[in-house]
Formats: C-alpha cells, structure tokens, sequence
C-alpha cells in the first residue's frame, strides 16, 4: 500500500525536478544572449582622487553606472591638466568643472552643465596666523598664488578693491609647504582640504572667502559637451541620474566611501583627512536641505552678472544654453511654483507691515503682542512724536545706532543726525507731518561711538485714537556695506580684471568724451584698433598662462608707451584700443603707431620660453576718416585688418 501511494509521488517529484533543471539550464544561456553591451565613458576629474569626488566612486562600486548601462571610467587630473580642455578635446566625455564653465561656454566651448555638488564654492584664500595679513587689504605688495579657474577669487579682490597691480600673482605650485616656509604670503586653498594640514601641524590661519563680499558661485559642476547631448541623449541621462544616486549614497554613507577611497582609490590623503573633507562639504552641498545637482538659473545668472562686472562676459550673457534641463516642462512648473511661493511671501510680508500699523492704531488691548512685535523686528524701528522726540527705539535700533532705549527715549531725534544732514532730515519729517504721506529717504546718521553709517528710512505718519496727536513710525535699515558694495563693483566693472586697462565699457565711453572734445574744439582725434599677430599660436603651444602673462606685458608697454594724455583699453582677447587726442595729422598718428609696434616687438621672457609677438595696427582720423563713433571705430577695424593681411604676405 505504501509503495502503491510513494510512486505517483516521485513521478511529480521528478517532473517538477526536471522542469526546474532545464530552467537553470537555459535561462543563464539566454541571458548570455541578450545581456547588452555596456557604454564604455570616460570621467574627468579635476583633482587627484580625494573625497570631493565621493559621488562618482560611489555610482561605479555600487552599481549604479553599471545598472545605467554604462562603463565609466574615472581619471584623476593632476597639476596642468584641465578637466574642461579634456572634454573639449574629445578625450573623456564627461568632467569636473567650476563656475568658469560660464566662460567657457562665452569662448565657444559647447559645455553643458548637468549638475552642481557643491552649493558654496570651496575657495578661500588663506594666510597665516602669524603672518600678520589678518585682513584682506592687508595683501597689498605681497606674494600671492591663486591657482586657475579661481574667477571667484578675483571677483572677491576685485570687490575689495584690488587690481592685479595690488600685489604679485605667482604661479601656483599646488604646495602648501610654499606658505609654510614664507615662499608665498597668500594661498588659494579649498576649504575642504589644505585647512586640515593647517589645523594638524597646529598652524593658525586667517581665511578669506569671497562669500565674505558676497561672490557666492557654485563649486564642482558635472558636465558634458553640446554634441553629446545631441548625439547621446539617453546615454547623458543615464549618466546623470547614476551620478546624483551616487551622490546621495555617498553623503549618507560617508564612512563607507572613506574606506572604500582609501583602500581602493587612493591613501595620498590619511583616514582622517578624508573624515575632514566629507564633514566640510556638508555645509558646502547641505544634502539635507539640497537634492545633489540641484541648481538655479538665477543663481547662474548672478554670477554671469558678476563675471560681467569683472569685463569677462557681456551683459547679457544667456546661462540657459549652459544648463541641462532633463524636462523643460516640469522645470517650468517648478519656477511656477517658486514664483506662486515669493508672491504668498511678498504678500505675507506686506499684511504684516499693515497688522503693525493697525495695532500702533487700534490695538490697546495687545499692547504685549505689540511690543513683541515691534522690539523683535529685523529693522530699526523708532516711533517719533510731532516734536520728533523719541517715543520708542526698539532693539535693532540699539544694536545697530549703540543707543539704549533708556538712554535715548525723550530725546530729539537730531541726536543721531550728523549737522550737516539736520536740516533736510527734519524737511523730510516736517512734510510727513503735513502732507499725511510716507516718505522714503536716504541719510547719514551718527552712532554713538561717533561713527557715521548711511541708512535708508521710510517714515509712515499716524495718529492715536482720537486723531489728537500725530506721530511717526520711522522704518530704516544700515546701508552702508551695500553702497560701498556697489561702488566697488562699479570700479570692478571699469577695468580689466587680467591687463588691469579699462575694459571695453570704460574706454568705448572714453572714446565718447574723447570724440566731444575734439568737436567742441576743432581738433583732430586717432583711434588705433590693435591686435597681436600670432598670439593664438602661443596659447596653443605654450598654454593660456603664458598668453596671460604675455598680455600683461603687452598692456604694460603700451601703457608706458602713449603719452598722459592719451588712452588705452583692452576691448577684450588680443585686441586694445588706443585713443590718441589732439593729434595733427594722420603722419603723426602713423608715427606713434610704429613705436607702439616696436615696443610691443621686444622680445618677451616668460618661464624659459623667449617670445617675440608683433602687432597690427589700424587708424582711424577724426574727422578725416570718420565723424560717427561707430563709423570710426569701423574703420579702424578695418584698417587693422588690412595691416594683418599685408604683414601675413610679408
């Protein structure tokens, strides 16, 4: 019986055996088969491995690359290697950048940005405890290394002030043992990585970042070229969407990726040293505020603007082309939704400036809700009587004017107005009073330790209940930083930031003046249009550096070369602009070319390389040639152009 029920059971037993054996058999065979190829990519780095590039290892030993369908390979750079000019040049398809990828874009490059990592550039120059440079402007006439695409930082110095003439740039040597040993005053570092063999050789150090005048730009941006996104759209997607998965892995699992760099990619940098850099950038990237790869196009176009003031971009210069959008349409709604967000704000802002004045009006019985209001508030807030005595000084009043509410309540108002400013301010209050009418204003007022700050008021009349006296709410905010913010880059936007010349918008309006005066007068104006022959050559061969350099000698000869009188500017590349006042005749204005020439001529030495560069020149009279700005800066275009061409036949 027992064998009678055992045998239609192991006849089951067989078939489903069997059945799962030609499963196992066949399916590794078909997905053999079918498996598809990977896309074989290169990425490129803008550094030696280290934890600023945590998110990429983590997209290649987790998988995620490889589940993208995609072989990336990751190559380090290393001084002299720029990671943009390997994308450029066909070498790897994808790359680390900076924010100069904006400038990039401008030249001609085809760059595509596909994501921002760090939210606050690491940049920072630093300077030694010791050194006694403990501020900024301290670095007047001292050695300083700023390593490439560092635009940040010249905005930052240019914003303080500076031009290239301040202090003595030298070549960056990458080597912090340059600052240690007094080779160089100053240093560009990242602040995620130099500041911890500052901190373990216990060296105090002062650190300038330019997010401290309010250069905020984008640190490490992924990117590709135009023609991959055109060509390959799914294959820069997929590697996009890997990347930032591999981006969120590393930055919660930061321990992890700190072993894994160390023991598989690179031990340059110790255990705790890549601890540092992983606990640095989080405030840099703020994962847990900020999606990796999230970026603005209004935050790109604030440092568009910036490079603008710096005479590196146009005004206005458009960042869409710059960025990838993986859908247009759910980036709109997005913007549609920021925008409906800053409208609520603006709107909650405005019912709460209206809610105070209703309780200064009405409100007796929330006379602590009131005053909570009112002292707590982020402006200086100052109720005056129809005297203008002081009736009320909230804290932000005493933190910004150093005046306590008890010293100062009861008092004129003209104790913090310097006297030259008393009698327009007191106008101002005296038509509040009158004309029942707010009134916006800018003065200078008096702190307590005597120094003088600009603020900006707004005075709101009101009166008390029963309409028996009349009042005012004055609302005013310290603007001196912003003024002097805004002058600064108005001096930045005036000259060159590489030559130290006037940029194209300073010598163009000079040309203007120029040409006024010479109408006014009856006299006769040259403009030379000039250009170096075969600087594209040098760049090419010898490298962007070297065609700075070079340029900045020819800036300097040419500035020495003309007389007090005269004017020249960089209109931007190898080409300047010369304005030559109150010349005679075209004879003279062809002499001073061929000087100009000549000493431009002289042979150059830059770093072992002797170079020897030659110009062509091209005049333009006024008003022989030409009575119209534009018709003789055309023709001394042109003018050049003819001299180049008779100098290549040469």
């Amino acid at each position: 019986m027992i064998q009678l029920m055992m045998q239609p059971l192991l006849t089951k037993n067989s078939i489903i055996s069997l059945i799962i054996f030609c499963l196992f058999v066949a399916l590794p065979a078909r997905a053999v088969s079918v498996a598809p190829q990977l896309d074989s990519v290169i990425l490129q780095l803008k550094w030696k491995h280290q934890f600023q590039f945590a998110g990429y290892y983590a997209a290649q030993e987790k998988g995620f690359y490889r589940e993208a369908g995609l072989n990336v390979t990751i190559v380090e750079a290393a001084p002299g290697i720029d990671s943009t000019q390997e994308v450029v040049a066909g070498r790897a398809q994808f790359g680390v950048g900076t924010s100069e990828l904006i400038l990039n874009r401008y030249r001609g490059d085809p760059v595509i940005v596909l994501g921002v990592i760090f939210q606050h550039s690491p940049l920072s120059l630093v300077t030694l405890g010791d050194s006694g440079i403990d501020h900024v402007h301290k670095l007047v006439g001292q050695k300083v290394m700023i390593e490439p695409s560092s635009a940040e930082l010249i905005a930052y110095l240019y914003q303080e002030g500076f031009t290239q003439k301040a202090f003595m740039m030298e070549h960056h040597s990458f080597d912090l043992s340059d600052l240690l040993n007094g080779n160089t005053d100053a240093m560009s570092v990242y602040a995620t990585d130099e500041l911890y063999e500052l901190q373990q050789l216990g060296r105090t150090y002062n650190q300038f970042s330019p997010r401290m005048s309010g250069i905020d730009f984008y640190g490490d941006n992924f990117f590709t070229l135009a023609s991959q996104l055109e060509h390959h759209p799914e294959r820069v997607k997929a590697f996009r969407e890997a990347t930032l998965r591999g981006w969120r892995y590393a930055m919660q699992n930061s321990e992890e990726i700190v072993q894994l760099i160390y023991q598989k990619y690179s031990q340059r940098h110790s255990i705790a040293h890549l601890r540092f850099e992983a606990k640095a950038m989080l405030d840099l990237m703020r994962p847990d505020l900020i999606d990796p790869g999230y970026m603005n196009i209004g935050r790109w176009q604030h440092i568009a603007q910036t490079y603008h003031y710096l005479g590196m971009l146009p005004e206005h210069f458009d960042v869409a082309q710059l960025l990838y959008s993986p859908d247009p349409d759910i980036d709109l709604e997005k913007l549609r939704v920021k925008l409906y967000y800053t409208a609520a704000i603006l709107l909650v802002l405005a019912l709460v400036i209206l809610v105070l004045f209703y309780f200064y009006r009405r409100a007796k019985s929330s006379e602590e809700k009131l005053n909570m209001m009112f002292h707590h508030a982020p402006l200086m807030l100052i109720v005056l009587d129809e005297h203008n005595c002081i009736l009320n000084w909230n804290f932000e009043a005493e933190k910004t004017l150093l005046w306590k509410a008890a010293e100062i309540l009861g008092k004129q108002v003209s104790l913090i107005i310097p006297v030259n400013e008393l009698e327009a301010v007191q106008n101002v209050f005296t038509r509040v009073h009158k004309e029942q009418q707010v009134i916006c204003h800018e003065n200078f007022n008096l702190k307590k330790d005597g120094q003088e700050i600009l603020c900006e008021w707004i005075n709101a009349p009101f009166k008390s209940q029963g309409e028996k006296s009349n009042f005012i709410l004055c609302m005013a905010r310290d603007i001196t930083e912003k003024r002097a913010l805004e002058k600064r880059l108005e001096q930045a936007a005036l000259y060159d930031h590489l030559t130290g010349l006037p940029n194209r918008s300073l010598v163009l309006e000079q040309l203007k003046k120029a040409l006024a005066l010479a109408n006014r007068y009856q006299t006769k104006l040259a403009l030379l249009f000039f250009d170096l022959d075969g600087f594209k050559q040098v760049n090419d061969t010898l490298g962007h550096k070297v065609g700075d350099i070079l340029l900045q000698i020819v800036a300097k000869r040419l500035s020495q070369a003309i007389r007090e009188t005269d004017f020249v500017g960089r209109l931007g590349g190898d080409e300047f602009l010369i304005i030559l006042q109150d010349v005679v005749s075209l004879k003279n204005a062809q002499h001073i070319s061929d000087k100009l020439c000549e000493c431009v001529a002289q042979s150059c030495q830059i770093n072992n390389d002797e170079i020897n560069i030659h110009a062509s020149i091209g005049i333009g009279m006024y008003p022989d040639d030409a009575v119209d700005f534009d018709a003789l800066i055309h023709h001394a275009d042109q003018k050049m152009y003819q001299t180049k061409l008779r100098n290549k036949v040469m």
